[in-house]
């Protein structure tokens, strides 16, 4: 099948509305952030100082809020870190601090009307900056889900409180990655930290594939989102990196920072000036394709899913949506030399 007629298949699939998922979903995830922040704050003020306590610790949320795709059935993913003492490296939030901040997180979440935190709550707990950064390509680094939260907190995620403790977090996390670039500045490729998002995008699939006690349905909503909103967080910023050495052979710490704080979507959309318009706009109706038929309850994706025929047409679109991310990355190496930044950059994905 050409390229065209995968496109023109693809466009068969979607009989959705003719609203703008994407700036609708961004405005309406942007304003339920700002007021899981107030409320947030709120509920801390009532136990201890606001101000003080956001000069030890960050809560930042990941997932459909922190990409800025959110509508009104999803829930919130929130991680917290602290920063540490840098005399004894012991981490400035106490046992007792953190129990109260939780409380006020599961609180503000139910002040906000979202759904019940994921997992029960499992995942939510506190870690402390130093934790993701000793841990760093140590296999306790995937057991203590610091691992998870780096990688969450550099792809796809927005700060709800304590920013100045959260901008720092992610600084030091990429002068770990870029603790070689002082000696490679003008050629400098970030292997280690594309090492580690693609480790990141195949422990999701590795994940999706042990989740065989899931029912179906279940297990093929995952599979969906798998293969739009996480492909796209974790590819996403691997195309912003090889933008980055398409231009100037070289990516700075400045540079990364720059690219983690953007959107998913507006990573992608900096390769349009690389001669890629094409494979962006594809990508981007693709993706607003994902945003419609997701914009339903867990259950009524489920039902939806469940229905062989739907379930055989979203995965047609989902494999198409991941050609076109390939198809964008050839496209920026298509004028590449043996031996040049960004074809080794390409030769880094693969080997």
């Amino acid at each position: 099948m050409t390229r065209l007629s995968k496109q023109t298949s693809f466009l068969n699939l979607w009989c959705g509305t003719m609203v703008d998922q994407i700036s609708s979903r961004r405005d309406f995830s942007v304003q339920l952030r700002e007021k899981a922040s107030k409320a947030l704050e709120s509920r801390v003020d009532d136990w201890t100082d606001a101000k003080t306590l956001k000069e030890k610790v960050c809560v930042y949320t990941t997932g459909s809020f922190g990409r800025e795709d959110a509508c009104e059935h999803s829930d919130l993913d929130v991680f917290v870190t602290s920063r540490v003492a840098s005399f004894s490296g012991e981490r400035l939030l106490t046992g007792l601090e953190e129990i109260e901040l939780c409380a006020s997180i599961i609180g503000m979440n139910r002040d906000i009307d979202l759904p019940d935190i994921d997992a029960d709550g499992g995942f939510l707990k506190a870690h402390s900056a130093s934790e993701y950064l000793i841990g760093l390509g140590k296999p306790s680094d995937d057991a203590n889900n610091t691992f998870t939260g780096r990688l969450l907190l550099l792809l796809e995620s927005k700060c709800l409180f304590g920013k100045g403790v959260y901008e720092n977090i992610i600084e030091e996390c990429i002068e770990r990655y870029w603790i070689d670039y002082a000696d490679h500045s003008s050629t400098f490729i970030p292997a280690f930290l594309m090492n580690d998002i693609l480790r990141f995008w195949r422990t999701l699939c590795i994940n999706y594939e042990a989740g065989t006690h899931h029912s179906p349905a279940k297990r093929r909503a995952k599979n969906f989102k798998l293969k739009f909103s996480r492909l796209l967080t974790c590819y996403s910023v691997i195309i912003g990196l090889q933008v980055r050495l398409c231009e100037e052979g070289s990516v700075s710490k400045e540079q990364a920072k720059k690219l983690v704080s953007m959107r998913p979507l507006e990573r992608i959309d900096i390769a349009k000036a690389h001669g890629a318009s094409s494979n962006v706009n594809a990508i981007r109706e693709m993706y607003e394709f994902f945003l419609v038929e997701t914009n339903c309850s867990k259950s009524a994706l489920y039902d939806k899913m469940s229905d062989e025929e739907y379930y055989g047409k979203t995965l047609e679109s989902a494999r198409q949506f991941g050609d076109e991310i390939f198809q964008l990355i050839r496209t920026l190496s298509k004028h590449d030399v043996q031996g040049s930044p960004s074809w080794r950059f390409l030769r880094y994905i693969t080997v």
